[in-house]
């Protein structure tokens, strides 16, 4: 979507985007967050498409600074509005391919949630490098993606055991999601992404979210095994 259209997402954020902060039914964000290694004084928060500042109120109390980057004026005006009795966040309305430049190589821990979907690849690329560029030597990266292989699980269960179709977009992970192209991952590319940019992985699993996100009913055999985006806690080179 283009930034007009963000905008006008803005009053209902909750409802039509992934907010993976607040939608996963798992506490792995938490979990994740605690194996990163952050200074207990004066340690830098970045999120890289911060949306409504779900996870900036959640953890941002551990940090000296905090960076909260979103693309749309109308969302990130949200954000604040959250997080006003928050002194240590700065919020810059920037494209995430475009913050680097003016954050530079500081972040103890950057996050980038479900923003890295691009159906181009040069973009997606851009966005990888800027994930890097924030992250100074030994920081850590917690990133989220869509998950091919959940969403293979989600198309099957809905069409009764049949198997999507193995188009040519899909073989790339591109998959059509309320009337846009967004790029899924398989765990492997995910992991294959961010070494080529300078991390290490320290650990990669499922942040699960319920049925009703894919406007499902969560049945007691299908609780056991809900849909998911792959979540990985990287570290820099």
């Amino acid at each position: 979507m283009n930034r007009k259209q963000w905008n006008r997402l803005a009053k209902r954020f909750e409802s039509e985007a992934c907010d993976i902060s607040r939608e996963e039914s798992g506490n792995q964000v938490r979990r994740y967050v605690a194996r990163a290694r952050i200074p207990k004084k004066n340690g830098v928060l970045v999120d890289l498409g911060c949306g409504v500042g779900t996870f900036i109120r959640e953890f941002g109390h551990r940090f000296g600074e905090v960076v909260g980057v979103e693309y749309a004026a109308g969302i990130i005006a949200r954000a604040k509005a959250r997080c006003a009795d928050m002194d240590n966040v700065t919020w810059r309305n920037a494209g995430v391919a475009q913050a680097a430049a003016r954050i530079g190589q500081r972040s103890d821990l950057t996050v980038c949630m479900n923003v890295i979907t691009s159906s181009n690849a040069a973009t997606r690329a851009a966005l990888w490098s800027s994930l890097a560029a924030v992250t100074k030597k030994n920081g850590f990266a917690l990133v989220v993606v869509p998950s091919i292989e959940s969403d293979d699980m989600v198309e099957t269960t809905a069409n009764n055991g049949r198997k999507p179709r193995r188009t040519a977009a899909r073989a790339k992970g591109l998959v059509r999601r309320s009337g846009a192209v967004q790029k899924h991952f398989a765990r492997d590319e995910l992991s294959d992404d961010l070494t080529r940019v300078g991390f290490t992985i320290r650990k990669i699993g499922r942040a699960s979210y319920p049925w009703s996100i894919e406007g499902m009913r969560e049945t007691k055999a299908r609780r056991a095994n809900r849909p998911w985006d792959w979540m990985c806690l990287a570290q820099r080179n």
